[in-house]
């Protein structure tokens, strides 16, 4: 059984040029390497729409924003671009953040104060090359309309996939039946409404895979982060170290580091003001670099960046 490599920040890494080191000297198991970084060691690999949502609830955000702000996704003609919308205004999407720049993801491990006296921790994911995909990509499209179901229908086809592998019949007839389904009629209709052209026909082993997938470069916050996605069809990354996808290593952080760390990362230009082009943030960021911090009051010390890590 494969575990992930584990990175020790322990002794050696204790500021930004070790940390450097360290990822340079990780042996490149894939084809693409891409990296995610967390304040808290702590938690595992899953994207925000898996953690304490109720019931039906992803189907429903997107649907709620999509018709709360139309013009904002206007421009948005495939599912995947309208998750990437929706999760720049915060809400839990399916994609998984990631970023091909490594000091970012060092600084999302560092960064909230929320979570400062916690170690943080560096994934570092190194995919295979028929597992990187891009926007347009027609598994992307199958995976991201995958929202568009309900929580029981997802569960229908979870299960059609643990009972297919006790089934006798041919793959093809396997193939055939399972296309048959009422939710994958209804996940084909889907896809065919951002992609006509797209044949009545999906491969169940891509909703049982890792992806990565490079993102348009139309998202200002996106391009300033070198951001891009995870997606996965079914799974629940109840085991990501165990992925054919891709080699999963970590790289701990120790919370007594973070805070040089961050210094150290502004003092080459990875900070809030750049991270997050938005007026707002860049406001945010000014403000907390000119505060008097002996004069804060206690009601004051809440992390002006919590709600974007």
């Amino acid at each position: 059984m494969r575990r992930p490599r584990v990175v020790e920040y322990e002794n050696s890494v204790t500021d930004v040029p070790s940390f450097l080191r360290r990822i340079f000297d990780l042996p490149l198991t894939g084809e693409l390497r891409c990296f995610r970084g967390q304040a808290s060691a702590s938690w595992g690999i899953k994207p925000t729409v898996m953690r304490d949502l109720r019931a039906n609830a992803e189907q429903n955000i997107i649907a709620d924003l999509t018709q709360e702000a139309p013009v904002e996704f206007q421009s948005d003609t495939s599912m995947f671009n309208k998750l990437v919308r929706a999760q720049h205004y915060g809400l839990p999407t399916r994609l998984l953040d990631v970023t091909i720049n490594p000091l970012i993801a060092l600084f999302y491990a560092c960064s909230s104060k929320e979570h400062l006296s916690e170690n943080g921790v560096v994934y570092v994911l190194d995919f295979r090359n028929d597992r990187v995909k891009r926007a347009d990509s027609d598994t992307v499209s199958v995976i991201c309309n995958l929202a568009r179901l309900e929580d029981k229908e997802r569960n229908r086809l979870r299960a059609w996939l643990q009972d297919e592998k006790k089934s006798t019949a041919s793959p093809a007839a396997r193939l055939a039946t399972f296309n048959k389904t009422n939710e994958i009629r209804r996940l084909i209709n889907f896809v065919r409404s951002e992609k006509p052209y797209f044949s009545e026909r999906v491969n169940p082993v891509d909703l049982k895979k890792y992806f990565f997938v490079h993102p348009q470069k139309s998202n200002r916050r996106v391009l300033a982060q070198s951001g891009a996605f995870v997606v996965a069809g079914l799974l629940e990354y109840a085991n990501p170290a165990e992925a054919k996808s891709f080699e999963l290593s970590r790289i701990e952080i120790r919370s007594d580091y973070k805070e040089k760390v961050i210094r150290q990362l502004d003092d080459i230009g990875i900070n809030p003001k750049v991270l997050f082009p938005e007026i707002e943030y860049a406001s945010r960021y000014i403000k907390e670099k000119w505060e008097d911090k002996g004069r804060r009051g206690d009601g004051e010390k809440g992390d002006p960046f919590a709600d974007l890590l």
